[in-house]
């Protein structure tokens, strides 16, 4: 009688992750920035996405300011 094995895992089995391309750097204007946040701040949103939106103005606020 014999049986054969699908998956054998040891520990020199590792799967490997696909290699992912980086990501580009982002570089917006002032004027970008500007309408980006006068956009979000005429619009509406549903409670479950407030947080979210709060977190997004956040980090576009911190890189207004460090624009030169």
């Amino acid at each position: 009688m014999a049986f054969t094995a699908n998956n054998i895992k040891t520990q020199n089995n590792k799967e490997e992750e696909p290699l992912k391309a980086p990501l580009p750097l982002l570089s917006l204007s002032k004027t970008e920035v500007e309408t980006l946040l006068t956009m979000i701040r005429e619009s509406h949103f549903k409670g479950e996405h407030v947080q979210k939106v709060y977190e997004l103005v956040l980090k576009l606020q911190n890189y207004y300011t460090k624009i030169p």
